[in-house]
């Protein structure tokens, strides 16, 4: 695994040195931009009105508009010299509780590696945070901003979590009708708390998205001049012949057939048919 960025974690006097690393990595279908008349990709050129040429990438630069057309440049080196203590190390401003911040904060997750000379450090870091059952909440300078972040336990190492900042997240009040009052049964808060009971289980890592077989499948049909079955769209019904039809599917699993431990399971063919 490539590191992305290497600094240290600091505080108080301690230094340990880091490397950052992407912790995640999407598994999604791709599209092409095409020009419809002809279905071929197109292309996205870099131009300058005032010269009338395309340009390349190692002629663009960084500047800032201060007043209207009126730009100040920065370049690599400037941005070296930012003056900012997070600019290659993650300050640590202080530890808290996991619980007390709101999972709306967390953004993009990053492992943090121990560097040359980090080991034993690192080490100490992680087990006195295991002990104490804290989190940091910590500044980093990374790709051209300063980003709050949380660095928490995952396993044997750390990760390095981006949050908002407080004022980045819009409040909740502002969503139309959430603080409307809406009086409850008795009978259906019972019953929609035993639902919630009936199916909850651990965090699995068998998740899989729905949306990106559905995506296959739609293509799949498309290379084969097929059309794919739409699936019925769900009927609106009363609240609580909601909660009792969930209840009863739940306590009457569907019966499932018995495959011999030596067969291999079969996967199911696309739902298509033929078109007309």
């Amino acid at each position: 695994m490539r590191s992305m960025w290497k600094g240290s974690i600091t505080f108080g006097l301690v230094n340990i040195p880091v490397s950052l690393y992407k912790a995640t990595e999407e598994h999604k279908t791709s599209f092409r931009s095409l020009h419809q008349d002809c279905r071929r990709p197109i292309q996205y050129k870099k131009w300058c009105p005032a010269c009338r040429r395309e340009v390349v990438q190692q002629e663009i630069i960084r500047g800032y508009e201060y007043a209207p057309m009126q730009f100040v440049t920065l370049t690599e080196e400037d941005m070296d010299k930012l003056p900012l203590p997070t600019l290659r190390t993650i300050e640590i401003l202080h530890f808290t509780d996991h619980s007390s911040i709101d999972p709306i904060f967390y953004e993009s997750a990053y492992y943090l590696g121990p560097a040359e000379y980090g080991g034993k450090p690192y080490r100490s870091l992680h087990a006195a945070m295991a002990q104490t059952g804290k989190v940091a909440v910590a500044k980093i300078a990374f790709r051209t901003s300063e980003h709050l972040s949380v660095i928490r336990l995952h396993g044997n190492g750390l990760v390095l979590n981006m949050i908002y900042y407080p004022a980045e997240v819009r409040p909740i009040r502002e969503v139309p009708g959430v603080e409307e009052a809406v009086r409850l049964g008795e009978v259906e808060l019972q019953m929609a708390t035993q639902l919630i009971e009936q199916i909850s289980g651990a965090f699995r890592s068998d998740y899989r998205s729905d949306y990106e077989a559905a995506l296959r499948r739609l293509i799949d049909a498309k290379l084969h001049h097929m059309e794919p079955v739409q699936p019925e769209a769900p009927q609106v019904i009363d609240l609580m012949e909601a909660l009792t039809r969930s209840l009863k599917t739940v306590r009457e699993p569907a019966p499932f057939a018995m495959v011999p431990d030596s067969a291999p399971a079969a996967s199911p063919p696309p739902r298509t048919r033929r078109r007309r």
